[in-house]
């Protein structure tokens, strides 16, 4: 596994573009609206890292809800796997707790999430390669 992007929630998706673009030069690689959630979204690269910026205006969308109650912040961190229903057969056989099902994300990959309570209080995503 490697480490694929971290997931931020931000108040303002245009205000933060232009932070990490100043702050760490990072480039945009696109933006969009995901057709799974309620969310709009900017894809971001420093080097070989890759932000997700997340923003929603849905208080009941996953997204939302999350600045609703948190703020602005880390949202999630995902891994790329090569084989999603076996980590997911793996990990389940292990006790871990998955979220939800499994669809596509916004990087055009099949995705799935493990609940922060299995994960440390880190909410993980894995993106099939």
């Amino acid at each position: 596994m490697r480490l694929h992007h971290v997931g931020l929630a931000v108040a303002d998706l245009g205000a933060a573009v232009d932070l990490y673009r100043t702050a760490l030069g990072a480039e945009l690689e696109r933006e969009g609206r995901s057709q799974t959630e309620d969310m709009e979204y900017a894809l971001m690269r420093t080097g070989d890292s890759e932000l997700e910026l997340m923003h929603s205006s849905d208080p009941e969308s996953p997204v939302g809800k999350f600045l609703s109650k948190r703020g602005p912040g880390v949202h999630h961190v995902a891994f790329e796997v090569d084989d999603l229903a076996a980590e997911l057969d793996r990990l389940r056989g292990a006790g871990y707790e998955i979220v939800g099902d499994v669809r596509t994300g916004v990087h055009g990959t099949r995705v799935a999430f493990v609940h922060p309570r299995s994960m440390g209080g880190v909410l993980t995503e894995l993106v099939e390669k």
